[in-house]
């Protein structure tokens, strides 16, 4: 009897240290993609946010303008009725002495007529008409002062009429202009309003987009939160679980014989976005080789997961002595299983291009523990041994 319990309760125990990784190793996938859920909605919340900054600031500069150009519309509004009481002011003027031109012009004319209609005046006709000589003389005088003061006021009334005409037309070109600029400030200001409405209808929409995602980054957070919790009690359940020795360095991922091997196409660390949905803070480096290539256990290890996420793509996750993991993503197959020990330069998966990338690649991590963030670079931990010729874009 006691040996069989004995015998039951061993037959627990490996079915324990069998099922905790597989339990594990499902729970990491889970986090896994919560984690990079929130990646993506905090860089979505990012964007929005900046895009609702430049937004309040492009409005903020609207209203700058709008204001100048009232201000503007408002000087010239007064300035076009100051010159339209001027112009008011001047055809009046214009019109009186249009009415003292004629006056003038038809008194010279009756003259005329007169002095055709009794003759021209003779020097006999002078003469005649004279007392004395000194008379005669004072008479001619008399006569040809009063036809130079005609022809000078005619002269100055002329050239009066033409001043003033030409200060008119002046006036007139000032006011088409003024009024032409009035309609373009006009326009422009309403041209300034309608964006302003466009820039504020665009920033209560990216408000509203805010809140959503703040609402999803919530709801993730918690989630995270929770797969965490069951994670660390996994793995303390699953403590002994892997104790191989371990060389004290890694191995490259990618034979010599293999295209590319030896060039990294994006760093550790803050970075642009390569496609949609990919994470700016890349938390390991690519390797540029073609679909198929083969990939290489780093260290001796203990597979802790095989999964196939919407993000990481197919991927393993292996664990080595002293807590140190190393990850490898995007891969087009693997050939171990989850459970199973590893050999350092042991083949355990082909390269490839699922989950999200710009094209096919190996992604390689380095991590402290097998949690989300605990990446570090590995071109720079000091535990990597990498290609002499290494190549890095």
């Amino acid at each position: 009897m006691k040996k069989k319990i004995v015998s039951i309760l061993l037959t627990l125990v490996l079915l324990l240290i069998t099922f905790v990784p597989t339990i594990k190793a499902s729970l990491e996938g889970d986090k896994t993609d919560i984690q990079n859920k929130i990646d993506a909605a905090n860089d979505k919340k990012d964007e929005v946010s900046k895009e609702k900054k430049t937004a309040l600031e492009e409005i903020s500069d609207l209203e700058d303008t709008i204001a100048k150009y009232e201000t503007e519309l408002k000087e010239l509004n007064a300035e076009i009725t100051k010159l339209e009481r001027t112009i008011k002011t001047k055809t009046e003027e214009i019109a009186k002495l249009q009415k003292e031109y004629e006056e003038r012009k038809q008194l010279l004319q009756d003259r005329l007529v007169a002095v055709y209609e009794e003759g021209e005046i003779t020097f006999l006709d002078v003469l005649l008409a004279s007392n004395d000589i000194w008379d005669y003389i004072s008479m001619n005088a008399r006569i040809e002062e009063m036809a130079k003061a005609d022809n000078k006021q005619m002269d100055e009334l002329e050239a009066k009429r033409q001043e003033v005409e030409k200060a008119k037309r002046e006036l007139e070109e000032e006011k088409t202009i003024l009024d032409n600029k009035k309609k373009s400030v006009d326009a422009k200001q309403k041209d300034l309003k309608i964006a302003k409405a466009s820039k504020e209808s665009k920033v209560a929409a990216l408000s509203a987009e805010e809140k959503k995602i703040q609402s999803k980054l919530e709801s993730y957070n918690k989630e995270l939160k929770e797969i965490e919790r069951k994670i660390a009690e996994a793995a303390a359940n699953a403590g002994g679980v892997y104790n191989g020795s371990f060389s004290g360095t890694l191995g490259w991922p990618i034979s010599s014989s293999s295209d590319f091997y030896n060039e990294v196409s994006s760093r550790f660390g803050s970075r642009t976005s390569p496609v949609a949905g990919a994470s700016s803070n890349h938390r390991g480096i690519d390797i540029p080789v073609r679909k198929g290539t083969p990939v290489f256990a780093s260290a001796d290890g203990y597979v802790v997961t095989v999964m196939h996420t919407n993000a990481r793509g197919k991927f393993v996750l292996l664990k080595h002595a002293d807590d140190l993991y190393t990850r490898y993503q995007h891969l087009n197959s693997y050939t171990v299983s989850e459970g199973q020990h590893v050999k350092r330069g042991q083949l355990i998966a082909y390269s490839g291009d699922t989950g999200v990338g710009s094209g096919p690649h190996l992604h390689f991590e380095v991590l402290r523990t097998p949690y989300y963030m605990t990446e570090i670079d590995p071109l720079n931990c000091g535990l990597l041994s990498k290609p002499s010729n290494l190549i890095i874009w």
